[in-house]
């Protein structure tokens, strides 16, 4: 009886997912967020954490740990504050949310973490929506699968959409421009079509500068695809006019600030029009190497294909993250992530010429069991990546070591002292926006002392935080004899994650982080 129940709980199962495909991926894409949300806490790249999370949760208590604001710049004896070159727009959304918990009474920075993350999964489930309908708008029910399953399951589309990253956040407005175009025929496309895409268009630029090169995109896909050379220009000048005033509209808190508009949008360009080549510089086709390997092969080369099949037929959809593409492929800073906003397009437009391919293919119409063979170890082995990514720990301890002295419960301030190199601590979870100390072993430690001992600005330190790995011992038994009040609290060893990115790549560091708690009393004596 009880087998006979599970077989008829399975059938029900294979039923709902046959007659609401939708629904069951998407069930699927909030269960693998809500993994990535619980267990895979830490931060996957320095500026999701340092430009998005100590920035708006600072902000949220009247603290500015990045001293962008002209007030802060003012109080550490600046006289003409200028803007930082950052987006504040992010930022400033994440400090409404922090305040929100504050006012709540949620103020755990680990609490406040999980739930930010299970937010921001709920929120990246926009993308798999519009994927599916886009892909089933243009090409039918197998595609529209192949995308909504990709892009809720496959590889890193987990573990990316629960993330603090603008490059993420800003794809759901764009793609629901796209969404708001295709699903409409194009003689039935009427102006409020193109004033509502710009909306999304303006949003995804207001979060992230770059999107707006999407529009680029789109202009010259509306001058291949409308019926006159007139049309086009009257719907691309709808289409930017719409685009700019929502932009605009997203940056009015530069009038707030600064006092005048786009400030930080000058700072931005003038920033990297000065500094580009003190970032990473790749080659300029690095981006087809990191698409090709984000989106897994042998997926990532069918996808690619089959968005080159269809992006005459497809333009809309394929030349504005073309566009986006051959910018940031030119663009000096060529960090991996910037390349983020373009790749849900690639697979949804690939999913779409790679079943038209593959429907007119004599040799996979000849060889459906190699197809299905094939399919089946790609879903399986990019669900598994899926899944297992979701329970990575980035930068655990670096995150864990804040956290400890959270949970001691009488943190005044702390002296971070780099053994091995320097890595910056999350400040956030330790719960004090006191400014902190920081030393490494070239520091005299005596002196140093007293320096902090008579220092008139910041608290002196009731916490020693020691990070490194091969000189760590050392670092410890030299500030023993400084410090005879010395008391072990615990220590944090790196994730397993970090050490195998640090054993792939020695440019990744890794740290064990030790925690003592010292006297101030006998410290200044």
């Amino acid at each position: 009886m009880a087998a006979l129940n599970i077989g008829t709980r399975l059938r029900a199962v294979v039923a709902f997912i046959e007659t609401h495909p939708l629904r069951a991926i998407l069930i699927l894409g909030l269960a693998l967020r809500l993994l990535a949300a619980a267990f895979s806490p830490g931060y996957l790249m320095h500026d999701d954490h340092f430009l998005v999370i100590e920035t708006g949760a600072s902000w949220a208590v009247g603290e500015d740990y990045n001293n962008w604001l002209p007030e802060s710049q003012i109080t550490n004896g600046i006289d003409d504050p200028k803007p930082h070159q950052a987006n504040l727009a992010y930022p400033g959304l994440v400090s409404g949310y922090f305040r929100a918990c504050n006012a709540i009474g949620l103020v755990q920075p680990a609490a406040q973490m999980t739930l930010l993350r299970f937010l921001h999964g709920v929120f990246s489930l926009l993308v798999v929506m519009l994927g599916y309908r886009i892909a089933f708008r243009l090409g039918g029910r197998k595609p529209a699968i192949w995308s909504g399953l990709a892009l809720a399951a496959f590889g890193l589309f987990p573990i990316l959409g629960v993330r603090q990253l603008v490059e993420v956040v800003c794809i759901p407005p764009l793609l629901w421009s796209a969404w708001t175009v295709l699903r409409t025929e194009p003689l039935r496309r009427s102006s409020s079509t193109w004033v509502i895409a710009g909306i999304g268009l303006g949003l995804a630029t207001a979060l992230r500068y770059q999107c707006g090169i999407f529009g680029i995109g789109w202009v010259v896909a509306l001058f291949l695809h409308e019926s006159s050379p007139w049309k086009a220009l009257k719907n691309a000048c709808i289409l930017g006019i719409s685009a700019l005033l929502t932009f605009s509209v997203g940056q009015l808190q530069d009038w707030w600030i600064w006092g005048e508009p786009f400030a930080q949008l000058q700072a931005y360009i003038r920033y990297n029009a000065d500094n580009a080549g003190d970032y990473p510089q790749g080659f300029w086709h690095q981006y087809v190497w990191v698409v090709l390997g984000l989106l897994l092969p042998p997926f990532s080369m069918a996808w690619v294909f089959g968005t080159y099949k269809v992006w005459k037929k497809h333009a809309l959809l394929v030349l504005p993250p073309v566009a986006f593409f051959a910018f940031h492929s030119y663009f000096p800073n060529r960090q991996e992530r910037f390349i983020l906003p373009a790749v849900p397009f690639f697979v949804i437009a690939g999913s779409v010429g790679w079943a038209a391919f593959e429907a007119s293919s004599q040799f996979w119409n000849r060889n459906n069991r190699l197809r299905s063979i094939l399919s089946g170890i790609g879903i399986s082995v990019s669900l598994l990546l899926g899944i297992g990514l979701c329970f990575i720990q980035p930068k655990q301890s670096r995150v864990d070591a804040m956290s400890l002295l959270y949970d001691q419960g009488d943190l005044e301030n702390f002296l971070v002292v780099h053994t091995d190199g320097g890595a910056m601590p999350p400040q956030f979870y330790s719960g004090s926006w006191e400014h902190y100390w920081t030393s490494d072993l070239n520091t005299d430690e005596v002196n140093h002392r007293q320096v902090m001992c008579h220092s008139s600005r910041y608290t002196f330190p009731n916490y020693i935080v020691f990070s490194g790995q091969q000189h760590l011992g050392e670092g410890i038994e030299r500030y023993k004899l400084a410090y005879p009040s010395m008391e072990f609290i615990g220590q944090v060893p790196p994730s397993k994650w970090d050490q195998l990115l640090a054993n792939l790549n020695p440019i990744n560091t890794t740290e064990r982080w030790m925690i003592y708690r010292i006297s101030t009393d006998q410290a200044c004596l």
